[in-house]
């Protein structure tokens, strides 16, 4: 089974019961996708810093109680873990209040000599998995650095997905976002990009206009994702359109993309085709949208666990026909 190594941000995360009361729970985008990875059998490795106290604690908790092998700095650091607050509205779509800025891993990613020896202790994973809340996280020194990781990573056989999930209020500017989206995309194999971020950095009005821009990249297998829209999947220079059931009662579309991009990925390392992850892992979104936070409760997972041993099986059966 293929192993994989995730970059990014765990945070403390407060859900709303009521207009004044909020369940305590831990996620983040990537680390979203590392719980369900993790949920569905795959290796899974998750590079950051959660600094040190009780709130780190609770972080390292839940990463351990779901399988998510956290790989943290040596050096302990004087800071806590971020925290975000979800707020809903009567669609359940979801928005967000941050307080990051100095958090533990927003101190890592500012800091070559700690990024750069952990970055070396995943080269030999198989996979690698980040996005563009990472990138943004990072000092344009720290992402020069993983730029010419990845360069080396990728000459020793090794796999890059990335998902730009572009939020505004983490860059400097567009035009800062735009820069590092396409530095690292000369390094990426697999991407995950959504249509509105295509509609908001490259100023995409069509699928047609989607698809002229990433023909021009490098990446090998292209999903967008469109919320409760068909996907598009693009693979050897052809378009293709992916049907999906969209979810019904949306609750809240907290961890949506991530919990797609988890059930993609999974499926792919499980050995489904690009078309049948895409249907295995718009069924793993709808569950999150049905339920408050981000992240999928243990007896959903292993419920899709199931699902996807139940089709790899099959799909192996049917090859050996």
């Amino acid at each position: 089974m293929a192993d994989i190594a995730i970059i990014g941000e765990v945070m403390l995360e407060l859900s709303p019961l009521s207009d004044k009361n909020f369940a305590l729970g831990v996620s983040g985008d990537t680390y979203n996708s590392a719980c369900t990875l993790a949920g569905l059998g795959i290796n899974t490795t998750y590079i950051t810093s959660l600094g040190d106290g009780k709130s780190a604690n609770i972080v390292r908790h839940d990463a351990d109680q779901r399988g998510v092998h956290l790989l943290e700095p040596k050096t302990v650091i004087n800071k806590s873990p971020g925290l975000y607050m979800i707020n809903n509205d009567a669609t359940g779509e979801r928005f967000f209040d941050y307080w990051r800025s100095d958090s533990a891993a927003s101190y890592l990613f500012n800091n070559e000599g700690l990024l750069v020896p952990m970055l070396k202790q995943i080269e030999n994973h198989n996979y690698i998995y980040l996005s563009g809340i990472t990138l943004a996280l990072m000092s344009e020194s720290c992402r020069s650095k993983l730029y010419l990781f990845l360069m080396d990573y990728r000459k020793q056989g090794g796999k890059v997905i990335f998902d730009p999930n572009y939020r505004p209020k983490l860059w400097s500017g567009k035009a800062t976002a735009l820069k590092a989206i396409n530095e690292i995309l000369m390094y990426v194999d697999i991407y995950l990009p959504g249509f509105e971020e295509e509609e908001i950095l490259f100023n995409a009005k069509s699928a047609d206009d989607v698809t002229q821009r990433l023909l021009t990249i490098e990446a090998d297998e292209i999903v967008i994702k469109n919320g409760p829209q068909n996907c598009l999947l693009l693979t050897n220079n052809q378009m293709k359109n992916i049907e999906i059931t969209p979810s019904t009662a949306v609750v809240d579309t907290t961890g949506a993309g991530d919990t797609f991009n988890g059930g993609y990925i999974g499926a792919r390392l499980s050995g489904l085709s690009a078309i049948d992850s895409i249907k295995f892992s718009a069924k793993a979104a709808s569950q999150i949208l049905r339920i408050k936070g981000g992240v999928l409760q243990s007896a959903q997972l292993s419920a899709l666990k199931e699902s996807l041993d139940h089709i790899t099986n099959s799909t192996e059966n049917n090859q050996n026909e």
